[in-house]
């Protein structure tokens, strides 16, 4: 009841002044005071009945927006066609449709990062089975059981960027990098692949820098050259010109109407198919990192000639998460 005697405080504040003016006139012009007894009690009588049909609609629509979550329907309110009326509807309106549009894009975000999680359990039951059978030899092959635990290690990395990118409290630091450490750090890395597949690595290094956030920068290396490891027949090619970092293998290519769904969560294409690592999740995350550095991301590929990933890093600048 205060919070609708607080409301009301300008109307009693003009009935106070009214009744103010009543007397000011009845003593200037000395009249009789019991007519001003009786207007005032005509008053009193007709003010009150107003205040308790007004508190008696207001608890009605206090208790109503209360009991409420939403409000799907403004049809029950009162409506005398003012433009603060409308003012008010609008306001409502455009609220209760953001509300509605945040909802939706939480449970669409939760669904996602379940769709994630369920994706990065069902992968990591290969190498894990894998490295199960390996124990089991007397002799087994260390090579093939560092390859699993490796690719253990990449799903646990990509259910993390996936995570974080998913997060607003997501930190990214811009700095001038030199680009051949973080190069050398996702070689090292691949190291054993190479040996295992018997591939052979072209790399010159550089001294070429770029601004960037160097961690997310090797996440999407260490993607990419995942990639090309799986794919290539017999050597990779690292190049840096101008900032921009290409990393050529001599694989099959990527066909043809596989290509405008790469970027695409999920979508391993025809090579990925006939390849149980393949989880579709190294391309997609690949390039919503790169968007946010506000960096570029192009594939050349053909049949004889393999598949060519460019990283371009000229265009740094961090880019709004929505």
């Amino acid at each position: 009841m205060m919070a609708w005697l607080y409301d009301r405080r300008n109307l009693f504040l003009l009935l106070t002044v009214l009744f103010g003016i009543q007397v000011f006139i009845f003593y200037v012009y000395d009249l009789e005071w019991d007519a001003l007894g009786y207007m005032a009690l005509l008053e009193f009588v007709v003010v009150n009945v107003y205040l308790v049909l007004d508190y008696g609609r207001h608890l009605l629509s206090h208790r109503f927006l209360s009991a409420q979550r939403q409000v799907p329907d403004l049809s029950w309110m009162e409506y005398d066609g003012s433009q603060k009326d409308r003012d008010y509807q609008r306001i409502i309106r455009q609220r209760e449709s953001l509300r509605h549009r945040q909802a939706e894009e939480y449970r669409q975000s939760r669904r996602d990062l379940q769709d994630l999680y369920d994706m990065w359990t069902h992968q990591n039951k290969l190498p894990i089975a894998a490295l199960k059978l390996l124990l089991q030899e007397e002799q087994p092959d260390i090579r093939e059981m560092r390859s699993q635990v490796l690719r253990l290690e990449q799903y646990t990395q990509m259910i993390l960027a996936a995570t974080r990118l998913e997060s607003p409290e997501t930190d990214y630091v811009f700095d001038w990098n030199p680009l051949d450490a973080p190069i050398r750090s996702v070689i090292r890395t691949f190291s054993p692949e190479f040996i295992r597949k018997r591939l052979r690595l072209t790399y010159e290094g550089t001294d070429e820098t770029a601004l960037t956030d160097v961690r997310w920068l090797t996440f999407v290396l260490e993607q990419i050259l995942s990639n090309a490891v799986k794919h290539a027949r017999s050597q990779i090619e690292i190049t840096v010109k101008d900032q921009v970092i290409c990393i050529q293998d001599d694989g099959p290519g990527i066909p043809a109407q596989d290509l405008e769904r790469i970027w695409s969560r999920g979508v391993t294409g025809q090579n990925g198919r006939k390849e149980t690592a393949a989880t579709g999740l190294g391309l997609y995350l690949s390039k919503a990192v790169m968007d946010r550095l506000g960096h570029e991301i192009t594939i050349e590929t053909s049949p004889d000639r393999g598949t060519a990933v460019r990283l371009d890093l000229t265009n740094a600048g961090l880019q709004d998460k929505d």
